[in-house]
């Protein structure tokens, strides 16, 4: 999925459900964020205290840079939660748990964490960072987190069943655009043989287009139905679930799922058909803004980077590089309660709780 679930979506989802404006912006942000934390590094303090922080996303989202992409820390955790389902014999069981799949068990099992961990002091930020992953299960499903043949796709269709060679000429394209990666495939095929795809590479962007109908052919020719706004929306219902059940483990109230608002969402998710998720991002604002749902009129605000971003926020006028190298960095007293800081610490806390407790659980290792 795109910023426009893991941002506005997720807003929507979290007002409904009850949180306040100011708790559902730290909610969305936080989902979000996910895809926007690309640096990792460690901050030294003038007063030597010191801070280490890890990605979750990484700089070049791009499906040619194998190497740069191929990191179970951040995909596996993030981006893939395992399925842990065996379908077939003659592939290799390990490869075949980690395949995605929608609300699996290991995605419960998250999700279960989650709620019991809401009263930590990043419980809001560590909502966000589990919706992200949880809703992906729907949108990534049939494709895991490494380098692997499971992950390749042979021919793709429309919705009318009929051969997309639109998207199976950019595809061709896309992979062979530079004539020193073509050189380079070319000679590297003669000793290792071809790439193998990680995530849904093969079908670039397609599972994350919330309108969009399609089927492709997966690694062994056979035909995979897709139909992003009927998952979408079983997202949508499981989310709004998972809320209700952290708002009831945590005393707080539980509120009326109104279901002109859920019929909203879906006109939304299947109307709103730009390619660009920044611009169906636009729409969803456009629609919390005028009072398009039972909540109310709400202005809300993102900001990824600049002034005012949760990281200016807590450096407030330090000069950043582009290694993310910190040293000699003033030290504010407020620091611990910055939305930066928590947030970090809930991508810290998620991942080692899926990669050290959950994972283990169904025999899977990949720390």
């Amino acid at each position: 999925m795109q910023i426009d679930f893991h941002l506005g979506v997720t807003y929507v989802l979290a007002r409904m459900s009850g949180f306040t404006p100011f708790e559902a912006n730290t909610i969305a942000s936080s989902s979000q964020y996910v895809d926007d934390a690309v640096n990792s590094g460690t901050i030294l303090f003038q007063n030597c205290s010191a801070y280490e922080f890890r990605a979750s996303a990484h700089k070049m989202l791009d499906y040619r840079n194998f190497k740069e992409l191929a990191n179970h820390h951040v995909w596996i955790p993030f981006h893939f939660i395992p399925g842990n389902e065996v379908r077939d014999s003659s592939l290799d069981p390990l490869a075949q748990k980690l395949v995605c799949r929608p609300n699996s068990v290991i995605a419960q099992d998250v999700v279960k964490s989650c709620v019991q961990n809401f009263h930590k002091t990043f419980g809001y930020h560590l909502l966000g960072v589990t919706t992200h992953a949880f809703v992906d299960t729907w949108a990534h499903q049939g494709f895991a987190g490494i380098t692997h043949k499971i992950n390749k796709v042979g021919e793709i269709y429309d919705g009318e069943g009929a051969l997309d060679t639109g998207m199976m000429n950019y595809r061709k394209k896309y992979y062979r655009r530079n004539p020193f990666r073509r050189f380079y495939d070319w000679v590297r095929s003669f000793f290792v043989g071809e790439y193998n795809p990680i995530g849904h590479g093969t079908v670039l962007s397609y599972p994350d287009l919330p309108y969009l109908r399609w089927s492709y052919q997966d690694w062994q020719g056979r035909t995979v139905q897709r139909n992003n706004p009927a998952d979408y929306m079983l997202a949508v219902k499981h989310v709004l679930e998972f809320y209700q059940e952290v708002r009831k483990a945590n005393n707080l109230p539980l509120v009326k799922i109104f279901d002109q608002d859920l019929r909203k969402v879906q006109e939304l998710l299947e109307s709103i058909d730009s390619e660009e998720g920044e611009e169906r991002l636009s729409k969803w604002r456009e629609h919390i803004q005028c009072g398009s749902f039972q909540f109310g009129t709400d202005t809300w605000k993102y900001a990824p980077e600049g002034p005012e971003s949760w990281l200016a926020e807590a450096f407030e006028d330090f000069e950043l590089n582009d290694d993310f190298e910190f040293t000699n960095v003033p030290y504010k007293e407020d620091f611990l309660k910055s939305n930066w800081k928590l947030m970090h610490d809930a991508l810290l806390f998620y991942r080692f709780t899926v990669l050290h407790d959950v994972l283990p659980k169904y025999q899977i290792c990949v720390a």
